[in-house]
Parts: C-alpha cells; sequence; structure tokens
C-alpha cells in the first residue's frame, strides 16, 4: 500500500501540477517595465502585462510559459499558493479565485537576440511587435482549449505569475506574483475596454503596414546602425 501512495506521488511530480513552489526555479520578470502606462494600462475587466523577452535556465530547456492569474481582497494580500495544484482551472472550476489563464512559447535568450520576423507581400510589409498579454480577454462560454482568459472583476486587484515549462509540459520555473493591479470601477459596460477589443487568446500586437519606401528606410537604418558599430 506505501508503495502505491508512493507511486502517485511521483506521478503527480512528474506532471507537474503538485510541485511545491519552492522547489521551483526561480525567474526574474519585470511585469511593468519602467512603469509604463502603456503596458500597465488598467481597464475595467482586463489588463496588460509584459511577457518575457527570453528565458535562460542551465537546468532545463524553457519551452512554454504558463500564466496563473490570482484574484485578491485588498492591495496587500498574498495569494496563499504554495504549490502548483492550488492553482485551478476555470474549465473545471469556474469560480475559483487563483487559475491559469493561458499558456504561450517561451523564447530562448539566443533567439530573442537574432529573430526578426517580417512578411512582405504586394510591395508591402508587416511589422508585428508583441505588446504584452492581456490578463482578462475572454469569455469562458464562448473559447475552448485547456484554459479561459475570462474577464476579470471592475474594481478588483490581481496579481500574476509566470510558470515555465520545459519540452515535456512539466512546470520546472515561475516567477514571483507581480505587485498587485486593481481593476477601474465602470457604471456603462457598453463603453467600457473598447480599447483592446477583439484581441483573442490574451496576446496583444502592434501591426505596423508600411509601403516599399518607408521599408528602404528601415534597410538603410539598420546598415547605418552596423557600420558604425564597426567602427
Amino acid at each position: 500500500m506505501k508503495w502505491i501512495v508512493l507511486l502517485c506521488l511521483v506521478e503527480s511530480l512528474g506532471s507537474g501540477w503538485a510541485v511545491p513552489l519552492e522547489g521551483l526555479e526561480k525567474f526574474t520578470v519585470d511585469f511593468f517595465p519602467n512603469n509604463s502606462m502603456l503596458l500597465a494600462a488598467t481597464l475595467s475587466t482586463n489588463f496588460l502585462v509584459n511577457v518575457p523577452k527570453c528565458l535562460s535556465s542551465s537546468k532545463f530547456s524553457p519551452s512554454k510559459v504558463r500564466i496563473a492569474v490570482a484574484q485578491l481582497p485588498d492591495a496587500t494580500a498574498s495569494t496563499g499558493v504554495t504549490k502548483t495544484e492550488d492553482i485551478q482551472n476555470l474549465r473545471k472550476t469556474p469560480q475559483a479565485t487563483v487559475y491559469f489563464a493561458g499558456e504561450f512559447k517561451s523564447v530562448s535568450c539566443r533567439a530573442g537576440r537574432e529573430l526578426v520576423v517580417m512578411d512582405i507581400d504586394n510591395s508591402q510589409y508587416e511589422l508585428i511587435t508583441v505588446l504584452g498579454f492581456q490578463v482578462g480577454a475572454e469569455f469562458c462560454r464562448e473559447t475552448k482549449g485547456p484554459f479561459c482568459n475570462q474577464a476579470l472583476k471592475p474594481a478588483t486587484f490581481y496579481r500574476v505569475n509566470f510558470f515555465i515549462l520545459d519540452d515535456k509540459s512539466e512546470i520546472r520555473g515561475h516567477t514571483d506574483w507581480s505587485p498587485a493591479i486593481q481593476t477601474r470601477s465602470v457604471k456603462n459596460y457598453d463603453s467600457a475596454d473598447e480599447m483592446y477589443g477583439g484581441r483573442a487568446g490574451g496576446m496583444i500586437v502592434i501591426t505596423i503596414l508600411v509601403s516599399v519606401g518607408g521599408f528602404v528606410l528601415v534597410i538603410a537604418l539598420i546598415a547605418a546602425v552596423a557600420l558604425s558599430n564597426k567602427k
């Protein structure tokens, strides 16, 4: 009987859902860089947090980032989370106050320095820049998938935490919980939070369409910077 219990414990640890937070590697992330009003923009049912530009570890290869959200009674309250199984899934527990809101691929620090993405089409190109993760971007009844990034409550405090997964989708690291951020209080819900409407999945991007002339200007600027660095 003891062997069965031990086997179950090992299995739960391997799955990444019952790991004590103190046993995970700690990563440092600036959730609101330079107190940016844009990235820390707070609306009544959602807000933005910065996403890690790159993740590096000597213990494992970071593959995905899973974001956890905690609803708080006030700005000084802690989340009370000591292990990963304390974080619920809204698909199974709709009323959970600490839950996983979504998941996205991580970028290694080396790839982050070298990666440039452009889509050139019909004499134009799209320059797409990830602006941040929109916490509170979905209505669970209208979406599918393992997690739900549900719309937040107005005038309520929240914290977020990034959990880092390896290439086997096991949780191996996490950040500290972010500073508490409060959503705005609104009276007219029909006119609220139109700024980032229609951005499914949580990721907010900026898309800039530039003509051929603009593209040539960008190339010239890159060449000038490269030449100046050689000097």
